[in-house]
C-alpha cells in the first residue's frame, strides 16, 4: 500500500500510525510538488520501516539522482516517457525503480510490460484528468503490477479483486486538496478486512 502526494509533516505522521508500506513525495510539476528542503523535514519524521518514494516525470537523470541521493530515497518512481536505458541507469546507480505507465487501452499494456524485467515494480495509472475505469484494462495484464487511478474507499474492492501487487492512492485520501487522516484510516481498514477474507 502506497499513499502518494504527501505534502505535510502531519501526513507522514498519520502514515506512521497506520503502518503503511510506502509513501510518495512528488518532485515533478504538480499541485502536490514538494521542495527538497521541505521533503528532508518530512522524511525526518518518517517511521523507519516505511519506504520513501520520490516521484519524477520527464526530468533529467542528474536531477533525479541528486534528489534521490540527498533524501536517501528507497525508490525512484518514473512517471513519464523515460525509456529502458534511463531506467537501467537509475538502477545501476543503486536505486530501486517503480516505472509508471499511463494506460488507456490494452495496447498500452504492452508498453508497460517491457519494463517488467527492468524495474522493481511496474505501476499502471490512468491518464491525468481522465475518469477512465482503469480496472477494465488492467484486468488483461499478464504481469504483476501496482495499480493507481481514481481509487477511493468506495471502489477499493474492485481494484483489490484484480490481485495487484500494490495499491497507490493520492486524491482518494484527500478532502479539499489535503490528505485526510480519516480517509487514510478507512482505506487501510478496508484493505486489511479484505486480506482477512482471503483476497
Amino acid at each position: 500500500m502506497k499513499f502518494c502526494g504527501l505534502r505535510r509533516i502531519e501526513d507522514v505522521q498519520a502514515c506512521n500510525c497506520l503502518l503503511l508500506d510506502l509513501i510518495g513525495l512528488i518532485f515533478a510539476e504538480s499541485p502536490r510538488k514538494v521542495e527538497l528542503e521541505h521533503a528532508e523535514r518530512m522524511l525526518r519524521v518518517k517511521s523507519n520501516p516505511i519506504k520513501a518514494v520520490g516521484v519524477f516525470k520527464n526530468q533529467s537523470v542528474s536531477e533525479v539522482l541528486h534528489t534521490a541521493r540527498c533524501l536517501k530515497l528507497d525508490f525512484v518512481q518514473l512517471h513519464g516517457e523515460e525509456d529502458p536505458a534511463y531506467v537501467r541507469f537509475v538502477k545501476q546507480e543503486g536505486f530501486k525503480v517503480i516505472k509508471a505507465t499511463e494506460i488507456s487501452s490494452e495496447k498500452d499494456l504492452r508498453k508497460a510490460e517491457r519494463y517488467v524485467s527492468l524495474a522493481d515494480f511496474v505501476l499502471l495509472d490512468r491518464p491525468k484528468g481522465s475518469d477512465l475505469d482503469i480496472t477494465q484494462i488492467a484486468k488483461y495484464a499478464e504481469f504483476p503490477y501496482i495499480i493507481a487511478g481514481g481509487i477511493t474507499v468506495e471502489n477499493l474492492e474492485r481494484f483489490l479483486a484484480l490481485n495487484p501487487v500494490g495499491i497507490d492512492i493520492s486524491s482518494g485520501i484527500e478532502t479539499n486538496g489535503l490528505k485526510d487522516p480519516m480517509k487514510m484510516k478507512q482505506i487501510i481498514d478496508r484493505v486489511r478486512t479484505c486480506e482477512m477474507k482471503g483476497w
